[in-house]
């Protein structure tokens, strides 16, 4: 039997699937899922249980071999998500909230129906840069 080879859009949807299930079980609450402004995309936007507003970006890699998820977040990613979490602030009117930036990084296993998944989540993995934020 050969099994079909996941596309790589196929294996980041998977990711945020098991991103957004992995929060959820910790009573985070889902307010926005691949949120779009302009180019870009915050993969999940969540409520914390302490009520913070946090913006989720879900990295994942199907092998090993191509390094952790989370090297893949560059300067030009952080500030993309930057302005799209601006965006969301404005259009929600919660400019003045509590918030902080998430990553989570998964390896995925082969299988789909495996529950061997790695899963990395770094709370306030970093700070956005403060000139001309809001």
């Amino acid at each position: 039997m050969i099994i079909p080879k996941e596309h790589h859009w196929d294996a980041g949807r998977r990711g945020e699937s098991i991103a957004l299930n992995y929060l959820l079980e910790r009573h985070y609450r889902l307010l926005e899922k691949n949120y779009r402004f302009g180019r870009g995309e915050i993969d999940l936007i969540m409520e914390s249980p302490e009520k913070i507003l946090v913006f989720v970006e879900v990295k994942s890699n199907r092998k090993i071999l191509f390094g952790s998820p989370l090297e893949r977040i560059d300067g030009r990613k952080v500030r993309q998500l930057q302005k799209i979490a601006q965006r969301y602030c404005w259009q929600t009117n919660q400019l003045d909230r509590e918030m902080r930036f998430d990553v989570i990084g998964i390896e995925l296993d082969a299988s789909d129906a495996s529950d061997e998944n790695r899963i990395d989540h770094i709370e306030a993995a970093f700070i956005p840069e403060s000139s001309g934020y809001f």
